[in-house]
């Protein structure tokens, strides 16, 4: 498993995106900001820490830091995507305000209406034109605005949209992200679900683009950047609370994951 830091302004930034049909991101992509993703034409298929997505024209996915994602195939879409840091919201807001505005990344995805989205649009315009370097700019104003706009909306109804061919495929990732730490073998998995290993280890690289060894490390690397971050556990500790087995075993799997180690990780997420 190979997951992608993006490096973004380390305050606040934005991009505007297209693409075909056939593209695809490569790893799992993860970053240390809070990121809202706008799709603004098309579809488009996620894989978010344990579940399965397909979001639609006007839907918004919220991703907290540090939560591990990776498109799974596509339709050609159009979206912008806003990226702002803890640091950013307190420069700005009282620690209130900055809670009251981020409850709606309670929800992974928020679908808003035809009526409300124009109003989400001019406001992602007026950002465009903000400069984050200049003391005098409104951003912190406008997004203000749009986190008010989705947490108003947060309870719209909205249909779950699935793929259709892995409709019932949540159970077995719901499973994984209950049992992570305790799973030690493919076999325990398939037999939970009466599963051949073989037909598991299909469907599930079919669903997700990963085999299943790779989608586990994730969810454990995930839960350790959690762990590093917000407890004093060592190194140790924190990777026999994921599972792993040995120390190194566990620096080496986080290496790969993040070209960094965890001490490396933890001493950069204080910064």
């Amino acid at each position: 498993m190979k997951a992608d830091l993006y490096q973004a302004h380390p305050l606040f930034s934005m991009e505007y995106e297209k693409h075909d049909s056939n593209y695809e991101m490569p790893a799992f992509h993860y970053h240390n900001s809070y990121e809202l993703y706008f799709l603004e034409d098309g579809y488009h298929h996620f894989v978010v820490n344990d579940a399965l997505y397909d979001i639609t024209m006007h839907d918004v996915a919220l991703f907290k830091p540090n939560s591990f994602h990776k498109s799974r195939g596509n339709h050609s879409c159009a979206r912008t995507c806003l990226y702002f840091t803890d640091r950013f919201l307190r420069l700005h807001f009282t620690d209130r305000s900055i809670q009251s505005l981020l409850s709606c990344f309670d929800k992974e995805i928020i679908s808003t209406s035809k009526e409300t989205f124009p109003r989400i649009k001019k406001l992602l315009l007026l950002l465009e034109k903000e400069n984050i370097d200049d003391p005098s700019n409104r951003i912190f104003i406008y997004l203000a605005d749009i986190l008010n706009i989705l947490n108003e909306n947060v309870r719209s109804p909205r249909v779950e949209h699935v793929p259709a061919a892995y409709a019932n495929f949540a159970p077995i990732l719901l499973y994984i992200s209950q049992n992570y730490n305790r799973i030690s073998k493919i076999e325990e998995i398939a037999e939970e679900f009466f599963m051949s290993k073989y037909y598991l280890c299909h469907v599930f690289k079919e669903a997700t683009g990963l085999t299943l060894i790779q989608y586990l490390n994730n969810i454990k690397i995930q839960h350790a950047c959690n762990l590093l971050v917000n407890s004093t556990l060592s190194i140790l500790e924190v990777g026999n609370a994921c599972g792993f087995n040995s120390s190194m075993y566990f620096c080496k799997i986080f290496k790969q994951a993040l070209s960094v180690t965890p001490s490396e990780f933890r001493k950069q997420a204080a910064q």
